[in-house]
């Protein structure tokens, strides 16, 4: 009865965070939980070098220290996705056990994601990043979208083989997991080797010929807790704790993936050179810097864009492969700066209304063969720095003009368009 509390209180708390990553993409924001998701955090801390983001990575380190992969099953919403998907395909796998083997591969597979990452680029750890897929998917966007579809395919046959050989965070937190404090054990005197825990392990972890469980990819579920009818599984402190394996094979391994992070390193600082040279410009969210950065910068996670109550911040498109400002029928609201509160990467940095206000964004300019004086811009301009100018085009201080688009909006003949800010400025 123990164990299924436990179990049932940690599904509880699974949910809970899966409702407010969904209800985070809808404008229902009451707790920052993507602030808290491992690639964004890191980022953020990199980029702004906020005492507050260090601090949630190094509690998610310590988490995982004390009791292994909990991240995965209780704060990842792609994780609780595939949890609820393995719910939904448990009448499929009743009778057999799925196996899952840990192919060495995973271990290059992270040094090449957070070697490109470190070297200045975001541009391929998010098309495999957690946060950035569920967020792409959430928002509806077409790779989200065929992601989930992809992995629900994935999770059908091989249940959470992707948190296993392919999450570039499940391979981080599983190396630290493998030494963590609280194990899941197997006590050899009780198990009967019926299989019923290896069954419903969803990332193939116990390995019942030998008696024991992997830590470093089991994601503590805890579901084999109140299967084992024999009490055989317990999470506790190992008895012993493995020695250090100093094997020339090992050291050979461990070499090789130093060698590819530090080569993906350079090669994370050539690609970001590249993004940035080809990146369109465009107008960017005020807190977004400039072009070059922000399309390296950018997770593509969709927030802003689902969270914009304007609707002008625009997800990726292929001329455009990160998340833009489009004003069309719409301009940015003075008194708003919601995409600066909710992006968790430090893509977008978190400035005050204040400092939104005076954020220089783009240029408004009046095309004067079209302008036909009405002045309806000046009443509009939310910083009151057009004047109009008596049945002629009207004057524009360019240099206190933000580009909110405000003007260009109300125009009724069009004569206003918007030239992006190819380095965002703050006005005094």
């Amino acid at each position: 009865m123990k164990n299924k509390i436990v179990i049932y209180g940690r599904l509880f708390l699974g949910l809970v965070v899966f409702a407010l990553a969904v209800l985070a993409f809808y404008q229902k924001y009451p707790f920052k939980i993507f602030d808290i998701q491992f690639v964004a955090a890191l980022q953020s801390g990199i980029i702004t070098g906020a005492l507050i983001s260090f601090v949630l990575i190094g509690l998610i380190l310590v988490l995982s220290f004390c009791f292994g992969r909990i991240y995965c099953s209780v704060l990842c919403p792609l994780g609780i996705f595939q949890e609820i998907l393995t719910i939904l395909f448990k009448p499929i796998y009743r009778n057999k056990t799925v196996e899952i083997k840990h192919y060495f591969v995973s271990y290059i597979l992270a040094c090449v994601l957070f070697g490109i990452f470190f070297g200045g680029t975001a541009v391929i750890i998010r098309l495999v990043d957690p946060y950035s897929v569920f967020g792409n998917a959430i928002s509806g966007a077409g790779f989200g979208i065929g992601f989930a579809a992809a992995l629900s395919i994935l999770v059908f046959f091989k249940k959470r083989f992707f948190c296993v050989n392919i999450c570039p965070v499940g391979c981080i937190l599983g190396i630290i997991s493998k030494r963590a404090l609280l194990k899941m054990n197997i006590e050899e005197d009780k198990c009967q080797k019926c299989g019923l825990c290896a069954r419903i392990c969803p990332t193939g972890s116990i390995n019942l010929k030998q008696q024991k469980i992997d830590n470093e990819t089991c994601v503590k579920c805890l579901k084999c807790l109140p299967t084992c009818k024999h009490g055989a599984i317990v999470l506790s402190k190992a008895s012993k704790e493995p020695a250090f394996d100093l094997s020339r094979r090992n050291l050979i391994k461990s070499c090789a993936l130093l060698l590819v992070l530090r080569a993906t390193i350079k090669a994370g600082m050539d690609l970001s050179k590249y993004v940035s040279s080809k990146a369109k410009s465009v107008i960017l969210p005020a807190g977004a810097k400039n072009v070059k950065d922000f399309a390296n910068r950018c997770l593509n996670c969709n927030l802003c864009v689902k969270n914009c109550p304007m609707k002008i911040i625009k997800k990726a498109t292929k001329e455009t492969p990160f998340v833009h400002i489009e004003y069309g029928s719409n301009f940015c609201k003075y008194k708003c700066h919601k995409c600066s509160e909710v992006c968790p990467s430090g893509a977008i940095e978190k400035i005050s209304l204040k400092i939104k206000q005076k954020t220089k964004i783009a240029t408004a300019v009046v095309d004067e063969q079209k302008c036909i004086g009405c002045g309806v811009c000046a009443y509009e301009c939310p910083r009151q720095i057009i004047i109009k100018n008596e049945g002629n085009p009207p004057i524009i201080r360019f240099d206190e003009c933000i580009g909110c688009g405000a003007c260009a909006n109300v125009c009724p003949v069009q004569a206003i368009s918007m030239t992006p800010a190819e380095n965002q400025i703050i006005l005094s």
